[in-house]
């Protein structure tokens, strides 16, 4: 059983290098992943890319 079945992460600054691999690390673990970003277009296709159970969901952030 992965660690983080039923647990929800949220990782703000999720564009980045480092953002994008925490994303994938923890989507691989089974939690949900909250994805903080306010460049949503670097994003945009990283839940499907990641994970099958459509567990990675965008939390878009303002200037």
């Amino acid at each position: 059983m992965p660690r983080f079945t039923d647990r929800t992460v949220i990782i703000t600054g999720a564009a980045g290098a480092l953002g994008v691999g925490m994303v994938r690390r923890f989507a691989a673990e089974d939690a949900r992943v909250v994805i903080g970003t306010r460049q949503r277009e670097q994003v945009a296709d990283l839940p499907s890319s990641t994970s099958p159970a459509n567990r990675i969901g965008p939390l878009p952030c303002h200037r």
